[in-house]
């Protein structure tokens, strides 16, 4: 019998999983060459921590736990990082001619002869879970090829008074090429959202915007700025030799099995020119609504609103709050064979296959009030309208909507009452408002607190006064602390606060008859409409987010 029956077999004997689960996964390993474990982590069954546990019983080997580790800088230049990526193995510490190694299958002898080989030390294994060890890479190598690309750099290339000839032949460099690769790399593997490169009198600063709060990645020699950014144009077909204008662009790259876009823009300033680079990972749209930090209340109202025939749905809030991503899932959850669904969005974020995607383009005459009156002879059932930003827009998808077909868009408001004070002040009549608008859903973004350090607590007097809550109550709330899996913020990923209106009769009277916000605002809740404070609230009382993330939610609906 083969290891990696043995560890199914093992599983099962501790009750983790069935026979029939263990045969599905044998059934997938013989067609993907995955192990065993991996696939059934992937369906979800197990998690890490147990197989890392099992494993260990199993093979009586030590486990590791990478994140809690001071990593030896020594023991990592001993073996490359496509070697690590290949056998899913870290070395983290070199110690009397032994060089330590975590692996997430510690009986591979085909992996540990080469480690033997290319480091010429004797190799002792450990168990550590594949998520670890992948995060240790990334964190580890990246960073290093940065260095490693810019101290070549600045080592052989010459100072940076020179023209434009002699510079394109610096961009085109290994160096630089290595170098600019490395920064949109390590971006994709911290899961940036935004890459921003600037010069800084005698230096060059990387920041990368990750979970929504801007960070320092990196600050070095400026000698390569000039040629990093001429890079960069040359990758997103700009103008390199134009420097007093802005320039937009795109690049599309294929990093870790992924393509992902770029979305560049270029601005003058007094310094030189700042480069800020939008990070759009395709696949991270594709999000279930359950995954979008819906309750169950709202998942029901969520719902009910897609099951209708017609009528314009509005997704509202600031920029950068995941309103994209709530439309996505939504054309994700009504997309079939038996309805013709249309979008026009600038820019087109995510193809979805069975969708007609349109890409608004400006200097062509094609925005998007002109694609929606296009659309209409395109027997659509449902539209999807990227933002509606003008009289033109909301009129169109308005009719849209009357005329019997769904209609998705988005709309800068900061709440969802206040969608209607929004489209009043476009000079749309109240009364096509409330005959063709069927809900608002608003939404924020708030950071999640690291599962691995969150720390539980009792909730002093302000913070239940904060929360809405009795003083004299006793309330576990939770707080962030970090680790290294966290890089030390306390915070990893972000979760969507939700509040969502129904135009019920009541509220449409209200419109109809030229009520104030704060009149249809009272009304709603009357009715049951839980607000965004309201679903931040539960989040943090449930240890989804921090009172701080709460608080910061609760400010700006205001």
């Amino acid at each position: 019998m083969t290891q990696k029956v043995r560890i199914g077999d093992k599983l099962v004997e501790s009750g983790y999983i069935n026979n029939e689960q263990l045969e599905r996964a044998l059934s997938l390993q013989r067609g993907t060459g995955k192990r065993v474990g991996e696939i059934l982590i992937e369906q979800g069954i197990i998690n890490a921590e147990t197989l890392t546990s099992v494993l260990t019983d199993l093979l009586n080997i030590e486990s590791i736990n990478l994140t809690t580790l001071m990593i030896d800088p020594i023991a990592t230049s001993l073996i490359p990082e496509n070697i690590c990526k290949r056998y899913q193995v870290f070395p983290f510490k070199l110690e009397n001619n032994k060089l330590h190694v975590a692996m997430s299958d510690p009986q591979d002898r085909v992996a540990i002869q080469d480690l033997r080989r290319i480091s010429g030390k004797e190799i002792l294994a450990y168990i550590c879970s594949i998520g670890e060890i992948n995060q240790a890479i990334d964190n580890c190598y990246s960073n290093a090829d940065l260095n490693k690309a810019i101290n070549e750099y600045v080592k052989t290339s010459k100072e940076m008074q020179k023209g434009d000839l002699a510079l394109e032949d610096d961009v085109n460099a290994a160096p630089i090429v290595r170098l600019v690769h490395s920064v949109l790399e390590s971006a994709v593997r911290t899961k940036a959202s935004d890459i921003h490169i600037e010069q800084d009198g005698e230096y060059m600063r990387i920041r990368f915007r990750v979970d929504g709060i801007l960070r320092e990645h990196m600050k070095t020699s400026a000698k390569p700025y000039r040629a990093v950014v001429s890079r960069i144009k040359i990758m997103a077909s700009l103008d390199i030799s134009e420097k007093r204008l802005p320039q937009d662009g795109r690049i599309i790259q294929t990093i870790d099995n992924k393509s992902i876009d770029f979305r560049v823009s270029t601005m003058p300033t007094s310094k030189d020119e700042k480069v800020v680079m939008r990070v759009l990972d395709k696949a991270s749209y594709l999000v279930g609504k359950q995954k979008l930090g819906l309750n169950n209340d709202a998942i029901k109202l969520y719902d009910e609103l897609l099951s209708k025939p017609y009528g314009l749905i509005l997704v509202v809030g600031p920029t950068g709050s995941g309103k994209t991503t709530t439309l996505y899932s939504m054309l994700n959850q009504l997309n079939s064979v038996e309805k013709n669904i249309l979008t026009i969005e600038d820019p087109i974020e995510y193809e979805l296959e069975g969708i007609n995607q349109s890409q608004i383009n400006i200097k062509a005459g094609l925005d998007f009030s002109n694609a929606l009156r296009a659309f209409m002879r395109q027997d659509p059932d449902i539209i999807m309208v990227g933002e509606i930003r003008d009289y033109d827009t909301s009129e169109i998808a308005i009719r849209a909507a009357l005329t019997g077909h769904l209609v998705l868009s988005t709309l800068h408001a900061n709440t969802a009452v206040g969608a209607m004070s929004r489209l009043l002040d476009m000079n749309v009549p109240g009364y096509l408002l409330t005959s063709s608008i069927i809900g608002v859903i608003s939404q924020r973004l708030v950071r999640k607190l690291c599962p691995h350090c969150m720390e539980a607590k009792l909730a002093e007097i302000g913070e239940k006064q904060a929360l809405g809550l009795p003083i004299d109550q006793e309330i576990t709330i939770y707080k962030p602390v970090g680790c290294p899996r966290c890089s030390s913020q306390g915070y990893k990923g972000r979760i969507g606060v939700y509040e969502i209106l129904t135009l019920d009769k009541d509220i449409r009277n209200l419109i109809n008859s030229d009520a104030k916000e704060d009149e249809i605002l009272e009304k709603a809740k009357e009715n049951g409409m839980q607000l965004l404070k309201d679903d931040a609230v539960l989040k943090v009382l449930s240890g989804d987010t921090s009172i701080e993330e709460m608080l910061k939610v609760a400010f700006s609906a205001q």
